[in-house]
C-alpha cells in the first residue's frame, strides 16, 4: 500500500483518515502488508527510493496506491517503467475527471492500471465516457463501532451543526448569510448554529468576524469522533449543514458521520452529494452558492414542517452500509484481483 497514512498519528484530513482505515482493513485480511507511508514526502525524499526498491523487490505483489494529486508522478513513472502489472489506484476526492481534462493526470497512465477505484457512481460514469475501461465504484467508508441513541428533540428550537474544514468554499459565507436572513425574520431565538473543524490558514480572522455578526452562531473547535463521546455530542444536534462548493469534494466522510449520529443533512448539489443524500429521507439538496435556499430549508425545520425524527431514523439505518468492513470485503478484493 502506497499513500499518505500518517502511521501512529491522529489526523483530521479525509485522505489520511481514509488511508488509515484502508490499511487497517488490509491488515485484517492479509498475512502481510508492505506499507510505504508518503506523508510529508517532500521533507523526506528518501521515501521515494524506498518506494521504488519495494516495488522492484515485490513485482508480483498486488499494489494499491491510495492518494490524491501527488500520485500523478508515480502513475506516469509506472507507465514507462512497469515494475508491476497489478497496480490499483484508489482515488482520493472527486476531482480526477477535472484533473484529466486539465492535463494533470494522463489517461494513458490510468488506462494501464489494473483498476481505478472511485468513490462515486457519477465519477465512474464520467471516467468511462473518457475511455477508461478499468473503473470500479467503491463508496467511502468509516469504522462504525458505536451508534448513539436517537433522541426525540423537543420542538421550539433547532440546533444546526457544521463540521468540516472551515474553508470559504465549504459554504461558510452561505451559512452566515442564511443565519442573518432568518434572524431578520424574527427567528433568532428559535435556532442556533455551531461550527466544528480546523480553520483554513489565513481564514481565521475573517471567519471569526463573520460569525460574530450573528449572536446565535458559535465556533466550538474540533470534535473528536474517534471515541463514543464525540458521536454522542454530534447526536445532540438536529441537522447538519453542508453547503459546500469545494473543488476537490468527493465522497465526504462527514456524510457518514452525520448518518452515524442520526443527523439529516442540508447539502449543496455539488459533486457526489446528490448521490449520497436521499431527498426527504436522509436530507435535502439545495443549489450551491444559494444562501436563500439554505435559509428556506432551515426555516421549514424551525417551523416544524419536517418530520426530523423519522429522517434521523433513516440516517442511522443508512450508516451501516458504509462500515469499512461492509465495503472493503474479501469479495471486492477478489473481484479486483487484489486478493486470491
Amino acid at each position: 500500500m502506497i499513500g499518505a497514512v500518517a502511521i501512529g498519528e491522529k489526523t483530521t484530513d479525509g485522505e489520511t483518515i481514509k488511508n488509515q482505515m484502508l490499511l487497517r482493513r488490509f491488515e485484517d485480511l492479509y498475512d502481510q502488508v508492505i506499507t510505504i507511508d508518503t506523508i510529508r514526502w517532500r521533507k523526506h525524499p528518501w521515501v521515494l527510493l524506498q518506494l521504488l526498491w519495494k516495488l522492484l523487490c515485490n513485482r508480483t505483489t498486488p499494489v494499491v496506491i491510495s492518494a490524491s494529486i501527488s500520485s500523478r508522478w508515480l502513475l506516469d513513472f509506472l507507465y514507462y517503467v512497469p515494475l508491476n502489472k497489478n497496480v490499483n489506484y484508489w482515488v482520493i476526492g472527486g476531482a480526477l475527471p477535472q484533473r484529466i481534462k486539465a492535463g494533470i493526470f494522463k489517461l494513458r497512465s490510468l488506462a494501464k492500471l489494473n483498476s481505478v477505484i472511485v468513490e462515486g457512481k457519477k465519477m465512474a460514469i464520467e471516467l468511462q465516457e473518457m475511455g477508461l475501461n478499468n473503473v470500479v465504484h467503491v463508496p467511502n467508508f468509516k469504522p462504525i463501532e458505536f451508534t448513539p441513541t436517537l433522541k426525540q428533540h423537543a420542538s421550539g428550537q433547532i440546533h444546526f451543526v457544521f463540521m468540516s474544514r472551515i474553508h470559504p468554499k465549504k459554504g461558510i459565507y452561505e451559512i452566515v448569510e442564511a443565519c442573518k436572513e432568518l434572524n431578520l425574520q424574527g427567528y433568532e431565538q428559535r435556532f442556533d448554529i455551531d461550527f466544528y473543524g480546523a480553520i483554513e490558514s489565513g481564514f481565521e480572522t475573517e471567519f471569526h468576524q463573520l460569525i460574530s455578526a450573528c449572536h446565535n452562531t458559535q465556533y466550538k473547535g474540533f470534535l473528536n469522533l474517534t471515541n463514543n463521546d464525540g458521536y454522542e455530542t454530534l447526536a445532540e444536534y438536529d441537522t447538519m449543514l453542508f453547503p459546500t462548493y469545494w473543488d476537490n469534494e468527493g465522497f465526504p466522510g462527514i456524510v457518514i458521520d452525520a448518518y452515524i449520529a442520526g443527523l439529516p443533512i442540508i447539502a449543496s448539489d455539488w459533486n457526489l452529494n446528490a448521490e449520497l443524500i436521499i431527498e426527504n429521507q436522509t436530507g435535502f439538496i439545495i443549489p450551491p452558492n444559494d444562501s436563500h435556499a439554505l435559509a428556506q430549508k432551515m426555516k421549514e425545520m424551525i417551523d416544524g414542517n419536517i418530520d426530523l425524527y423519522t429522517m434521523r431514523c433513516h440516517c442511522a439505518e443508512n450508516a451501516r452500509h458504509y462500515d469499512y468492513r461492509n465495503v472493503v470485503t474479501t469479495e471486492l478484493l477478489q473481484k479486483l484481483h487484489i486478493k486470491q
